[in-house]
């Protein structure tokens, strides 16, 4: 199997061409109309391939040389953040406030480079593969929630669905993969504390909003602390407390806002429930009125042991086996976990850390960068594993978990 590994070398030219384009122009979530009007013009390149428009940015493209055979999907987002890059490289952000920090430049190209790969081996594979390039994975609601809304895994029989996500946390030529829960889930929570304000010299005339938010904020890590199972991390964290307008003025209101990130959706549902009441019942016995709104984020990504079994043995037939890592668990969140939580899935981490010090700075940083020699080994995995799961069965189509 070494030979595709090769041929996505061979296609490393085109793959950093695509890269590079799509890093230049980096388009917000849900706004990426450049974006899917240059993938449409390169997949134009590709015969006998079905197109379709999905959450109107993205874009569903339909291999298929059974239609009877098994399907499956492969997966690679669109949009950029709202981060102004700081470099001085030559394919750097011609979008002044934003950059593609997150790889998605590279995930776009990857997939282009699996699809044409496997354009090229048709005869090796029986079924459809459904590749979706994804709108909107960095804003709620997701881009995979609205396409599962509009039957992207309904419309055909997909069996199973990989997604692939570069990291600085390994080297290039490593790979990542874990079983079962692997990202968190991620729920927004805004709370409005409302009370009296008045002068600061008379606090005892005020139900003091700043004084009461500070002591809840301390309270609220008790749900973490001593609610929770030690065992499934649960993360709380407020990035935002907000209120007043000079020092010698107690405010009317103050409002906060954070995120609560678990790994087990029971004890998502019941910690939301504790969270909120701890911020009435602790408004109300100062004399404020509490305010308080979840924001649901992304669900809990699982990979489906079975088949991140069979992507393990698969992939080293190609790569070294001592190059796959387990690796722990992720605090971050993904959109992909839609997808987790419908059929089953596997989501593969890419090592894209080389010699130069900026691929081995965080994602959704400004400096961030990959090693490019990593985009023809994520090319090569995905069309790798779509080949090995669409082995051709006689005519019968095969489940393959």
């Amino acid at each position: 199997m070494a030979h595709l590994l090769q041929a996505a070398q061979l296609l490393l030219p085109r793959l950093v061409e695509w890269r590079r384009y799509l890093h230049q122009h980096p388009e917000p979530s849900f706004e990426e109309w450049n974006t899917q009007r240059y993938l449409l013009s390169q997949l134009e390149a590709v015969p006998d391939l079905r197109l379709k428009a999905s959450a109107q940015t993205g874009i569903v493209a339909d291999l298929i040389t059974d239609p009877k055979g098994p399907w499956i999907a492969l997966r690679a987002d669109m949009d950029a953040l709202p981060i102004a890059e700081q470099s001085d490289r030559p394919y750097r952000s011609q979008r002044p406030g934003y950059m593609h920090a997150c790889g998605h430049d590279a995930h776009m190209a990857i997939l282009l480079g699996s699809l044409f790969l496997l354009s090229y081996r048709r005869s090796e594979w029986s079924g459809g593969i459904r590749f979706i390039f994804q709108p909107g994975e960095e804003k709620s609601p997701g881009g995979a929630s609205l396409l599962i809304k509009e039957g992207i895994l309904d419309e055909v029989p997909i069996q199973a669905i990989w997604g692939i996500h570069v990291t600085p946390q390994l080297q290039v030529g490593e790979v990542g993969l874990r079983p079962g829960p692997f990202m968190a889930a991620s729920d927004e929570i805004h709370i409005r504390l409302i009370g009296r304000g008045g002068h600061a010299a008379y606090p005892h005339l005020t139900s003091d909003p700043i004084a009461v938010a500070a002591s809840l904020l301390t309270q609220l890590q008790m749900v973490v602390s001593r609610a929770s199972d030690p065992r499934s991390p649960t993360v709380l964290t407020f990035g935002r407390f907000w209120g007043g307008t000079a020092p010698n003025v107690i405010p009317t209101q103050v409002e906060l806002a954070g995120t609560l990130r678990t790994f087990d959706e029971e004890w998502r549902a019941r910690s939301k429930n504790l969270i909120q009441h701890l911020t009435r019942q602790t408004a109300e016995l100062w004399g404020l009125q509490a305010e308080i709104v979840f924001a649901p984020g992304y669900p809990v990504l699982y990979n489906h042991p079975q088949l991140t079994d069979l992507t393990r043995r698969w992939i080293a037939e190609i790569i070294d086996e001592d190059r796959i890592q387990e690796i722990p668990l992720w605090l971050s969140s993904e959109d992909f976990a839609f997808y987790s939580q419908r059929i089953p899935a596997c989501f593969i981490r890419l090592g894209t850390a080389g010699e130069v010090s900026e691929t081995h700075q965080p994602v959704h940083t400004p400096y961030f960068d990959i090693d490019e020699r990593a985009l023809s080994i994520g090319a090569a995995i995905l069309a790798h594993v779509a080949l090995r799961a669409l082995e051709m069965k006689g005519s019968k189509a095969h489940k393959i978990v």
